[in-house]
């Protein structure tokens, strides 16, 4: 029942981290064998795919977009930078971060307030509104993450694995599914392509 709910309410999710929460997590369901999944989960594989593959494409545009717009503000953030130079904390400060107490305060929410906390959390509710993922300072261990990386590298080995069960899988998907997934593959073959000639050229 959560399982379903969760894919049900992908589609409204707004916030970051619940999107590549769960980007991450149905995508990970497909690294285990079909056939050692529960029967509601193996006959919803083709919907998995479908969410997963529609949410990083619009997850990935969204990334693009505001790399573009940076690039607009770069300068402008690096003279505030100057004029606004960090000082250190002084002898009677407590050195902490702000971020991390955000993600502690949330945690401890999301652990007291049971599963109505989870899944507040997993649509993007506000239940703290200190807690903004938003926020240009918001920092997650989910940010060494490479959402498109992952999702090409787990569907391209569940393919491997077990060509059967995904050649069935992908005729049960809608052509524009199909499409995009092959989209997202090139755009990640591209991105590591480029990855290695940067590392090439470093090394020399």
């Amino acid at each position: 029942q959560v399982f379903t709910q969760w894919i049900r309410d992908s589609e409204e999710m707004e916030k970051w981290l619940p999107r590549k929460l769960t980007v991450l997590g149905l995508t990970s369901i497909l690294m285990m064998n079909a056939n050692s999944l529960p029967p509601s989960v193996q006959g919803s594989i083709p919907q998995i795919v479908s969410v997963v593959v529609s949410m990083t494409e619009k997850m990935k545009e969204e990334a693009e977009k505001e790399d573009s717009q940076e690039g607009n503000f770069e300068e402008e953030a690096e003279e505030e930078d100057e004029e606004e130079a960090f000082e250190g904390f002084g002898e009677d400060e407590d050195v902490t971060n702000e971020a991390d107490e955000l993600y502690m305060n949330a945690l401890n929410q999301l652990s007291s307030g049971g599963d109505n906390a989870v899944a507040r959390f997993l649509m993007g509710e506000a239940f703290d509104d200190d807690f903004d993922d938003d926020d240009d300072d918001f920092m997650s261990p989910l940010d060494e993450v490479d959402t498109l990386l992952y999702v090409n590298d787990t569907l391209k080995a569940a393919f491997q694995r077990e060509p059967e069960v995904y050649q069935q899988v992908q005729a049960a998907l809608a052509p524009e599914t199909v499409n995009t997934c092959q989209k997202l593959f090139a755009a990640a073959d591209s991105q590591r392509a480029q990855e290695a000639q940067q590392q090439a050229q470093q090394a020399q």
